[in-house]
């Protein structure tokens, strides 16, 4: 009885979390094809085929669904540069390689993740000053990140001496606008995306071995 009664439980509890993907998926359908601002709750249920009450079961309205979706496009691309682990690397080649591997992946990501992408890129920046603080967050966290990730390169004697945090926005900069034109806008969609990685770490490691006349921040 008791196993019965679990099973049925489960069942619901899979049910709903399938529902709220259902109704994630549209959301953000809709919000790439029509924008925040023109998006309606009723064209997200239409896409589902729901009534519009159950839309309120899980979210109070679109921008707490527009929030969500926000937040897991922005973890998804913290979570795929925090796991770069750039501590054992020992020479430069290995460096190009992994700074590769890890573009490859930065890129697969955004590619699977299309439609949240077009989202932030196209959206999130200009939509409301609720959501000014998450991207804030983002681009602090993001930014710590690769500010850290350059003092190790130098302390394993990687990269040159020079300002680590400069670094790390200059690189947020130059892959962001890269990113925008690839998978968003379609400007370089006819590049290859792993030629588009290779130029980018080419780049980077041109820049990070001259010498900068810059004091080695601490």
């Amino acid at each position: 009885m008791s196993e019965s009664i679990d099973g049925k439980r489960k069942s619901r509890n899979e049910r709903r979390a399938d529902r709220r993907e259902a109704i994630k998926q549209a959301a953000i359908e809709v919000f790439s094809e029509k924008g925040y601002h023109a998006a309606k709750v009723s064209q997200i249920v239409k896409r589902v085929g729901v009534a519009q009450g159950t839309f309120y079961l899980y979210y109070e309205g679109k921008q707490q669904i527009f929030g969500e979706l926000l937040n897991d496009f922005l973890t998804l691309v913290v979570t795929t540069v925090a796991n770069w682990e750039p501590a054992e690397l020992d020479s430069r080649e290995i460096f190009r390689e992994e700074l590769t591997r890890v573009g490859i992946a930065l890129t697969d990501v955004v590619q699977e993740n299309h439609g949240l992408a077009k989202i932030f890129f196209k959206e999130a920046l200009a939509v409301a000053p609720e959501f000014d603080q998450i991207i804030h967050d983002f681009y602090e966290t993001l930014g710590s990140l690769l500010t850290n990730f350059n003092r190790i390169l130098y302390e394993r004697g990687l990269i040159k001496s020079m300002n680590f945090k400069v670094l790390a926005y200059m690189t947020i900069g130059m892959v962001e606008r890269i990113i925008m034109e690839h998978i968003v806008t379609g400007v370089l969609a006819d590049v290859d995306a792993r030629e588009i990685v290779e130029h980018l770490v080419i780049h980077y490691l041109d820049g990070t071995l001259s010498e900068v006349p810059t004091e080695r921040e601490t």
